[in-house]
This record gives structure tokens, sequence and C-alpha cells, in this order.
């Protein structure tokens, strides 16, 4: 069933498992938005993650933490390679790099920027998804923090959409599926008013 509010269900998802609600695997949720939104969703979500405890379920002792992953993506050592060859390398082999190492990478990054990684009651709210493409995909790096046994609770703002269980990424289907709880809806601009 599709929700009518998928920002407001988002957040309360992200509040629930940071109070220790458990499901699949691990505490990791994912929102669709549409896609020329998803900067206006990573502002609304430093909004909330001001004052998260406004969310009726968020706990006590809960912690948020903001990830822009367009930050990140120039901290890794693929994207200096891929800088430093410039010219002299064929655009297919530069992207093809980048496919096979920037999740991996990312996610070394995040493990050691993530305050908390043992504790579910930290929210990481990882944005800006959409700047990676098409290097990586959401269930790459969640896949990659599943492998690094990444406790914390996990939000992504999905820019694309969720068709019959299968995300889709600018109108991709994923390269792989990690299963994530996915938020029914997809956030469009009705819902950051």
């Amino acid at each position: 069933m599709t929700t009518k509010r998928p920002f407001h269900d988002f957040t309360e998802r992200l509040a629930q498992f940071a109070d220790g609600r458990r499901g699949i695997r691990n505490p990791f949720v994912i929102v669709p938005v549409q896609p020329k939104y998803e900067h206006r969703v990573a502002e609304r979500l430093t909004e909330w993650a001001a004052n998260p405890h406004r969310t009726e379920d968020f706990p006590d002792d809960g912690t948020i933490q903001i990830l822009r992953l367009d930050e990140l993506f120039v901290e890794t050592d693929v994207f200096e390679l891929a800088v430093d060859l410039g010219e002299n390398s064929q655009p297919a082999t530069i992207t093809e790099t980048m496919q096979d190492r920037l999740a991996e990478e990312l996610v070394a990054i995040m493990v050691e920027k993530i305050e908390a990684p043992a504790q579910q009651r930290h929210v990481v709210l990882l944005t800006h998804l959409g700047s990676l493409y098409p290097f990586t995909r959401a269930s790459e790096l969640l896949d990659e923090l599943d492998r690094r046994n990444v406790q914390s609770t996990i939000g992504i703002p999905f820019p694309g959409d969720i068709y019959g269980g299968n995300l889709n990424f600018f109108g991709e289907e994923s390269r792989n599926y990690y299963p994530a709880h996915q938020i029914e809806g997809r956030v469009k601009g009705v819902h950051l008013q």
C-alpha cells in the first residue's frame, strides 16, 4: 500500500529503528524521491536532524548524523585517480574503475566518520546519492555497510523509484539488490511543504 506521507513515514521508520525495532538484517531504510527534489529532501532531513525528538518514537538517547555522499566522493582514492588521469584515459575506463571500487572506498570513509557505528540508536542519513550516478548504487553501499557490520540505523533518500521491490535509479534497474526496508510511495514536492 502506497503511503500519502512518504517523507513523514521515512522519519518515523528511522525513529522506530533507532528505538530498537528489529527487521530484515540491518536497520537500513530507503525512501524513493522524485529526483528533482533530492536536494530539497536533504535540506528537510537536515532540519529534522536538528530536532529529531519531535518524532514520537525517536529515543531520548538517539543521535543523528548526516553524511553527504557528494562530499565523501571527492575524498576517495578512485576519485583522485580519475582526476589525475584526466584526459589521458578513456571515459569508459574511468567509469569502469569507479564502478568497481567506489562503493568499497566510500564505505571505508563512512565507517571512519560514523560517530557510533555499533549503536542502532545512532541514525546516519546518507544524502545526495544522485551525485554518485552512474558509479555506484544504494544497494552496493548498503551491502558494503552490512559486510563491515555497521549497526547504525541508515537512511537513504533514493532518487528514483521502486517497482516490484526493485530499485530504479534514474530509470535504470539496480545492478544488485539489498533487502532494505522500503517506504511505499515517492517523495514529491507536495510532501515537502
